[in-house]
Parts: C-alpha cells; structure tokens; sequence
C-alpha cells in the first residue's frame, strides 16, 4: 500500500507541480505583457467565477470520490454515481456560467471585463467532466489524470505564450484558458469509455440524496470563495484595477505552493475512505493527529522554497509589480492555514459534518469582510493582505476551537504521532529495498 501510495502521490505531484509551474511562467509573462490594469480585470473575473464554483461542482469534490470508494449503496454501481454526478454538476455548472455573466454585468456593465467573462465563464459547465476523475482516482489510475491535465495544461500555455508575442487581445487568454477545461473533458470522456464502457444510468434517488448531504458543502464553497477573495473586491472599489493587478501577482507567485494541500486531500480521500469506515474512534484520533504532523512537516519544508519565491519576484515581474513585493513575507503564513483547512476538511466529510465547512466559512468571511473594509482605506493591499490572513485564522484555529474540538486536540497533540511516524518511514524504505 504504501508503493501505492507513493507512485499515486508522485504522479499527482509532478503533474501539479508542472502545472503549476508553467501557470506561474505564463502567468508573468501574461502580467508582464498587459500591465497592472488588464491583469487585474482578468484576476477579477477569475475571482468572480470562483464565487459561483461552488454551485459549478455542487459540493460533490469530496462526496463523489468517497461514495465511489465506499460503494455504501448495494443497488447502484459506479457507472450509475458517476452518470448522475455527471449531469448533476452540468447542470450546476450552466447555471453558474449564467449566474457569472449577469454579476459582472450588473456590477460593470458591458464592457472588457464583461467580455472576458462571457469567455471564461465558459469552464463552469466544461468542469463537470472532473466527475469521470472521482472514478479514476477510486480505480488508482493517477497516472492518466496526470497525463492528461498535464497535456491540456501544456496546450493552454502555448496560445496564452502566443498571445502575448503576437499582442493579441487579453480575451484569447481567456479563450485559452477555457480550452484547456475543454481538452480535459474530451480526453477525460474517451478514457473513461476506453476504460470502462458508457454504461450506467441517472439515479434520480440518488441525485437526491447526493444534493441533500452536499447542499451545506457546495454554499461552504462559495462562502470560502468569498472569504479568501473578498479584498479583491473591495481593493477594485477603494483603489483601481491596477491594484487589483498588484494584489493578484503578489498571490499568483505563491499559487504552486497551494498543490500540496490539494494533493492531499487528492489521495487521502478514498484512501481514508477505506481504512477508516468502521474504525474505533481512537483509530480517527491516530490519523487525524497523524495527518496534522505530516502537514506541518510539509510546510516548514516549504519554507526555505518561499524564500527563494520572495527573492525571485522582482526579476520575474519587473519594475511595475514592485509594489507587490512588499505582501510576500506575510503571505507566507497563507499556506500553513491552507494546509489546516485540506486536513480537516477531509475528516469533516468522513464524520458526516457537513454543516460545518459552512459555518466555518462564515466565521471567516465575517472576519475577513469587517478587517478588509477597516484596513484596506488606511493601509492599502497591505490592509488587504492582513484582512484576508485574519480570516483563515478565524475559519480554522478559531472555528475549530469554538465548535470542532476534536480537530483542535488532535493539532496540539499531533506531535505524540511522531515515534509512529518514524516507524512508518523506516518500515517503508525497508519494503521499497
């Protein structure tokens, strides 16, 4: 298992690695290219569809793959779950590509940001084709996600590189980017068939139930999407695009660190999916303190990365960012919080807490709102950047310790997993000789 293991985390891994990246790469040429304004329109946008992804994936990220590791329920196979997740988030997504255009166009009229948006928005209903990755993952096929996210990945940056040598109008980055969720799909669809036949049918009982146990996770999404992104726009209606562009490079050059909290949740999904159902609650208490340490291994490991980061981020963006570069040290507590809040909300969705992840969110965004329209007029993206910081910390550590104690004593104990820990590690570089 734990070869498995690795070679699953390794391929996922790379793959983030590598999109993230050539993300980064092209991302500074993309804000090198069309300056502060137009790149904050394009952060904007982004921030603006991310508030409706939530109703995009309805909350199934996590419930998907776990139910079809599971299997809990003996009348329908995996072909049935994924063909109603399937049309369920294709619904969900339309209607958040709808819901996108008309915010932007009530917010700004019809003008270059609403035009990007009638682009971009467009990967809200092609998203749904991350239901054929749920079957994947349970079926150990890592490798072929990998493959072909890294492939789409690889397609998307080359008409976005091409764009900026040609000068191109920012829309055909926009356009770029929603055909890369496009390729997904299609190469996602063709495996799955290849794979596994097109069998199953939609279970309306099903669709059902899934939306009344996801219903709380997906308005935790976008109460999420709102807490960690509220200073954009409050940054857009206090300061000006360019600081919003400003605001989102000092953010986009710490984005390929967020792979490792993703890959965790990732994996560690259905695999705790299996050892876990059933298990005493002394078992839970281990791995929740367990999966904490690693955390925090993983991310003082990251730490000597984000100084490099810091250091690098004048030569890449040049002299019109530099007013950015005075946010790096502190967004380097950002990571830690991200990695609290994957590890934890793995546990929440094993325990069946799924009221939870809303109301931690809550807590957040009231905290990050208040801060955010207190700080940003006095102190500016610096204000912002505190504000958004203030509202992790106040949607885990204050969250947990106010209503999920469990995940509290098990960050304070997790230390007591060391000796485990040590042991695992010897007894698998003893298997892999």
């Amino acid at each position: 298992m734990s070869r498995a293991f690795l070679s699953a985390s390794s391929a996922l891994l790379i793959d983030r690695i590598f999109r993230a990246g050539i993300g980064l790469l092209v991302g500074i040429a993309i804000a090198r290219h069309y300056g502060p304004a137009e790149f904050g329109q394009l952060s904007y946008v982004l921030l603006a569809a991310s508030l409706f992804g939530g109703l995009a994936t309805l909350g199934l990220d996590e419930m998907g793959p776990r139910d079809m590791a599971a299997m809990p329920y003996s009348h329908l196979s995996r072909e049935d779950m994924l063909k109603t997740i399937l049309r369920m988030r294709s619904i969900g997504g339309l209607l958040a590509y709808v819901l996108l255009v008309l915010f932007v166009y009530l917010e700004l009229g019809v003008d270059v940001t609403w035009w990007i948006a009638l682009i971009l928005g467009l990967y809200l209903p092609l998203q749904s084709a991350d239901a054929f990755e749920y079957r994947f993952r349970v079926e150990g096929k890592f490798l072929l996600i990998a493959l072909t996210r890294s492939l789409s990945a690889l397609c998307s940056s080359t008409l976005k590189i091409l764009s900026v040598f040609f000068g191109w109008p920012i829309y055909v980055i926009a356009a770029s980017m929603t055909g890369e969720y496009a390729c997904n799909g299609w190469i996602f669809s063709r495996i799955n068939r290849t794979q596994f036949g097109i069998g199953g049918a939609f279970n309306r009982p099903y669709a059902k139930l899934l939306l009344s146990r996801s219903w709380k996770i997906m308005l935790a999404g976008v109460m999420i999407a709102l807490q960690v992104r509220i200073e954009y726009y409050l940054i857009e209606k206090m300061m000006s695009w360019s600081d919003v562009g400003q605001y989102s490079a000092a953010l986009k050059i710490f984005e390929i660190l967020d792979v490792v909290p993703i890959i965790f949740s990732l994996i560690l999904m259905p695999q705790l999916a299996l050892s876990l159902h059933g298990a005493s609650e002394e078992k839970l208490k281990q791995s929740f303190q367990g999966s904490y340490l690693s955390g925090l291994l993983i991310y003082l490991a990251l730490i000597p990365v984000m100084l490099i980061i810091i250091w690098a981020f004048p030569l890449a963006f040049g002299k019109q960012y530099l007013a950015a570069q005075a946010l790096l040290p502190l967004l380097m507590i950002r990571p830690l919080f991200g990695m609290f809040n994957a590890i934890r909300g793995i546990y929440v969705i094993l325990e069946h807490r799924y009221f939870f992840p809303l109301l931690s969110a809550s807590i957040g965004l009231l905290i990050s709102f208040s801060a955010a329209y207190l700080l940003i007029p006095v102190y500016g993206l610096l204000g912002a950047v505190i504000a958004n910081l203030l509202g992790l910390l106040g949607s885990t550590i204050l969250a947990d310790l106010l209503f999920y104690r469990k995940s509290t004593v098990a960050l304070a104990t997790c230390f007591q997993q060391s000796h485990s820990l040590i042991e695992k590690l010897r007894s698998f570089r003893i298997t892999t000789k």
